[in-house]
């Protein structure tokens, strides 16, 4: 059926885009025959879209533009003298885009000065009503119809009276309300959110700056970071855990606060302390006082491994190609034909690849109980391939039993060795793309926990 829909609009694109100008302006005068003025401006208009200099488009545009005037100002009347103000007002506003349009081809339609005049009474006349309906509509707390009106007066007039006020009172106070529910049952994220829409269109209605700030306050979770202080890869567990704080501070979470590990380090180490992840109940109260936290997230490395390849070079050989002159006797002239002789490269290859599986764990300070843990295995490879030839490299092609290969795929990637990768990755190197990778990871989930 899509397939269907999409050939017949090609067709019609296909169709339209062979419509010359001067079939546009005929199908435009037999419209206007039969008195629809309205499809036969558009035709006009068409027409002279594709050709400017269309005269008998011109000439009809400007006479059946005219007729269509006539009735939206006829419309704009009736609906006037009817008292309805809303739909007179936006019928003036239709014959207002469609002079528009049209002065768009040059063709400019005049509306009288006196449906001008009355415009703006019936615009004012239908502000005004507007405006009442919302201070209404606002007193009985129906505030979506309260915001509907008063935007209907802000789009015509923005200095209307206090119209600027009250639009902002009938949208905000729903949702202001809505806030301070979430407020008063605890649900300090969600009320939060809210406040900050609020503050992002009023500088501080009702003082939500300060409601902001305590729900901000309540509901925030200080959170210490820590890495085990033994292992035999306790320094790549501190590593990973500088990482994550990294990427947690970027997610920026305001409900998310972490300690600061400087000062409670030295107060566990006068204390004796160990953050091992195996803390007992007694010291996990001690390092929520001493920390001001509720939460600690623990890391470790159980495992780092290097797999590594020293560089090594093999001895291969190629053809080298080169051109020889010789006298063609048939054709009685001198002529060049490619030969190969037997030349050898060497290709060197190493490689280095790092695995880590990082650890971490999330511990209630208050209860000691583990809220979550999970472990992240992750492995970055650098590879080092690439050939070297002392002659010209472009000339050189691979060997194949012993015989020249000219095969064009087989001699573009001995071409693709001569630029390969010369530069093996460090330990250090490798590692840091992994605690990259692995670090985004648990930042999002450890942030996701308290959400």
């Amino acid at each position: 059926m899509k397939r269907y829909l999409f050939f017949i609009s090609l067709i019609l694109i296909v169709a339209q885009s062979c419509v010359t100008s001067r079939s546009l302006s005929k199908k435009g005068a037999k419209l206007e025959e039969a008195g629809q003025y309205t499809v036969a401006s558009d035709m006009y208009f068409q027409a002279i879209k594709k050709n400017p200099r269309n005269t008998d488009a011109l000439i009809g545009m400007n006479r059946t533009g005219k007729r269509v005037m006539s009735d939206y100002l006829r419309a704009f009347s009736k609906y006037a003298l009817s008292e309805d103000y809303k739909r007179a007002t936006y019928a003036y506003l239709d014959a207002l885009a469609y002079q528009k349009k049209i002065k768009s081809v040059k063709v400019d339609l005049k509306i009288p000065p006196n449906e001008e005049d009355k415009f703006v009474e019936v615009k004012q006349a239908y502000i005004t009503a507007q405006y009442e309906t919302g201070l209404t509509n606002i007193s009985l707390e129906q505030f979506s119809q309260a915001e509907a009106n008063f935007n209907e007066v802000y789009k015509f007039d923005q200095n209307y009276k206090d119209v600027a006020e009250l639009r902002n009172i009938a949208f905000l106070e729903p949702i202001y309300r809505r806030a301070e529910r979430l407020k008063d049952a605890k649900e300090y994220r969600k009320a939060y959110n809210i406040y900050e829409k609020i503050l992002s269109r009023v500088r501080n209605y009702k003082e939500t700056q300060e409601h902001r700030d305590y729900v901000l306050k309540k509901g925030q979770i200080p959170i210490s970071l820590s890495s085990v202080k033994t292992g035999k890869y306790r320094i790549y567990a501190k590593g990973i855990k500088q990482y994550v704080l990294n990427e947690i501070i970027k997610i920026n979470d305001p409900f998310i606060r972490i300690v600061d590990r400087d000062n409670i380090d030295k107060v566990l180490q006068e204390q004796d302390l160990a953050l091992s992840g195996r803390v007992n109940s007694d010291q996990q109260v001690v390092l929520g006082e001493i920390a001001g936290a509720k939460y600690a997230v623990i890391f470790d490395v159980p495992i780092y491994d290097v797999q590594e390849k020293p560089l090594r070079r093999i001895k291969k050989m190629g053809f080298e190609s080169y051109m020889e002159k010789y006298y063609d006797k048939e054709a009685e002239k001198t002529k060049y034909r490619t030969l190969y002789r037997k030349k050898y490269y060497y290709v060197y290859s190493s490689f280095r690849r790092v695995s880590i599986s990082a650890s971490y764990k999330i511990l209630s300070l208050s209860t000691g109980e583990i809220l979550a843990t999970d472990i992240i295995r992750n492995a970055y490879v650098s590879e080092v391939k690439y050939a070297t030839y002392s002659g010209k490299q472009s000339s050189l092609h691979p060997s194949n039993d012993g015989h020249v290969n000219t095969n064009y795929s087989d001699y573009n990637r001995l071409q693709k060795l001569f630029k390969g990768n010369r530069t093996l990755a460090s330990r250090e190197q490798l590692t840091n793309q992994i605690y990259q990778i692995s670090s985004g990871i648990i930042a999002d989930r450890i942030v996701k926990k308290f959400q």
